[in-house]
């Protein structure tokens, strides 16, 4: 008798926002692919961190368990694909090392439930190749650092340090760095039970500079209103760890300050230190065309953060994974055309919360008022959205 072929195996490396949206559309479209094909198909994701993390809440999230427990903000990821046939998905926990884009090879370490790493190098075929591994920063408070774990004990060691501590520092004068700054200054601001020192350094001239200034000062006087001080034209340059659990921070201006509890919102870069080289643009992001193909792998997708046409911002991700599983489902079943991908909108597309009840932004372009803010985003950080998210129902 003779074997039957394997299947077609489409492999996402990455299992965030991009990885699970686009796994969940391919996944979505195989019984009828199948059918039209005659071929077997299977969607394999590979990623460092077995949770996913809702990332959009972290400035409130980090700060205290929210809404119940710090469990709401990081899911197993298997948990969204337990709904369809065992035999046309795989989740690999595993550390990528490497990809061979001749042999269509990836190369890996695998991660037990400890997060220990195998010492053996495994190689895995792909036919289709979605790159979805997203950005890097320097605080896991901002960004996963292999797995999930650091940044549940980054929470969890901020929550027990954050009563007792009087300064609060927070680099980063972008949506990230201001989100936080007006968690920190409902909690701790003007007319609190605990009033903290809290200030918000932020290296450009003014907060948000992805949108107008005057949006970006209208943040700063909402933040200003709770008491927290903004400076602006300063970037950290350095920091340490003092004896007494203190941190001493170098700045750009020649000063050093000493704060209790400091959280570094900035400095994000693309996560492609494993990939070859002639797949990147000169920035470390992966070159696609206007279909989210990579021109020089057959069959090769890139998407989300990674990909070199993207602004980087949540919206393209919303926008791009689908764009992504619909181009590689008329590939493999040879019915429609690819679609190229298109921003949304190119006009001004941002909302930031200032605490739970404020907020500033601009939407198509158009000044969000601060009470539409709550509404859509400061009220509750978009968390019910977490658990859509993992289950492809957002």
């Amino acid at each position: 008798m003779s074997e039957e072929p394997s299947p077609h195996n489409i492999v996402i490396l990455g299992a965030s926002f991009s990885g699970i949206g686009v796994a969940h559309g391919i996944l979505k479209a195989i019984p009828s692919l199948q059918s039209q094909t005659q071929k077997t198909y299977k969607v394999t994701l590979v990623a460092n961190a077995s949770h996913f993390w809702w990332s959009v809440g972290a400035p409130r999230a980090m700060l205290k368990p929210y809404p119940t427990s710090n469990d709401d903000s990081f899911i197993p990821v298997t948990k969204g694909f337990e709904q369809y046939p065992s035999d046309h998905w795989e989740f690999v926990h595993a550390e990528i090392i490497g990809l061979a884009t001749d042999e269509r090879e990836v190369h890996y370490k695998t991660k037990n439930d400890k997060e220990d790493v195998a010492e053996v190098v495994s190689n895995m075929h792909f036919d289709t190749l979605v790159i979805a591994v997203g950005s890097l920063g320097p605080d896991p408070l901002y960004s996963i650092h292999g797995s999930h774990i650091p940044t549940l004990e980054a929470y969890k060691d901020v929550q027990a340090r954050l009563p007792s501590a009087q300064s609060v520092m927070i680099i980063g004068g972008g949506a990230a760095g201001t989100e936080t700054a007006g968690e920190l200054g409902h909690l701790h601001g003007k007319g609190t039970a605990e009033v903290k020192d809290i200030t918000l350094v932020s290296g450009s001239d003014r907060l948000l500079p992805h949108l107008r200034p005057a949006i970006g000062a209208r943040a700063q006087e909402f933040l200003e209103d709770m008491h927290v001080k903004v400076e602006h034209k300063v970037r950290m340059t350095d920091h340490r760890k003092l004896v007494d659990g203190k941190t001493e921070v170098s700045l750009s201006d020649g000063s050093k300050r000493t704060v209790d509890l400091l959280l570094v919102a900035t400095g994000r870069h693309p996560a492609s230190g494993f990939l070859p080289k002639s797949l990147l643009n000169e920035k470390g992001l992966v070159n696609v065309d206007a279909f989210l193909r990579i021109p020089s792998v057959d069959s090769a997708y890139a998407c989300g953060d990674i990909a070199s046409n993207s602004p980087g911002d949540a919206i393209t991700i919303k926008t791009q994974a689908p764009a992504t599983s619909n181009n590689i489902i008329a590939e493999l079943s040879a019915k429609g055309q690819p679609k190229e991908w298109k921003p949304m909108t190119t006009k001004e597309m941002q909302i930031v919360p200032v605490g739970p009840n404020l907020g500033v932004g601009a939407i198509f372009g158009w000044w969000a008022p601060s009470f539409a803010v709550k509404m859509i985003k400061s009220r509750n950080f978009m968390f019910p959205n977490a658990i859509k998210t993992v289950m492809g129902t957002a």
